[in-house]
């Protein structure tokens, strides 16, 4: 069994890996390299081959546009999926903070400052519609998607306080006697990612 979080960025990820690790699995962070040798030739054999070495995965490539989940499905059957949900207003918020110009002073000497957007300072208004119907959209796909399988995707908030209760049921584990973790907290109920 392979445990897939292909929700969205910035919707407590982070905090999820953590738990995974919390929980014994043998997890697979964010690796932008990873996701950009990917879409160089879009060859899913270069994510099985790291997919193969981990049983949960959480951030990108796992969650990103160009990664479709059917297809992980398709190749790892009997696997979990999650995605995590948060607020629209801090899930903007964290979005702008981690993603605009204006919050990364030498963003353009980073090697992945092609995750910088300078639409968040010059057309605000228009990423951010666009950014909640992508969300919407994608989480609505999911949704029908696994409709008439229900053990096999779970929608959780852990910035809202989801946490072990929903997630350890999920996965056949036992909960762990620590608190549930929140990494990446920027202000009350304000996760990064």
């Amino acid at each position: 069994m392979k445990v897939f979080e292909i929700g969205v960025a910035k919707t407590g990820t982070t905090s999820l890996g953590r738990a995974y690790e919390i929980l014994g699995f043998k997890h697979k962070a964010e690796d932008p390299d990873l996701y950009l040798k990917f879409i160089e030739n879009y060859d899913y054999e270069v994510l099985f081959e790291v997919i193969d070495k981990y049983d949960a995965f959480q951030d990108g490539p796992w969650h990103n546009k160009d990664v479709d989940y059917r297809v992980l499905d398709e190749k790892y059957p009997n696997s979990k999926f999650i995605i995590l949900e948060r607020d629209n207003y801090s899930w903007i918020r964290s979005n702008e903070r981690f993603y605009s110009p204006k919050y990364h002073k030498d963003w353009r000497n980073w090697e992945y400052s092609f995750l910088i957007d300078e639409r968040w300072v010059h057309d605000r208004e228009n990423i951010i519609n666009e950014k909640l119907d992508y969300k919407h959209s994608k989480y609505h796909e999911i949704n029908t998607y696994f409709k008439n399988r229900p053990n096999d995707l779970l929608v959780m908030n852990i910035c809202e306080g989801d946490g072990w209760e929903m997630l350890c049921p999920f996965l056949g584990t036992d909960i762990p006697d620590v608190p549930f973790p929140k990494l990446n907290v920027y202000g009350e109920n304000d996760e990064s990612n």
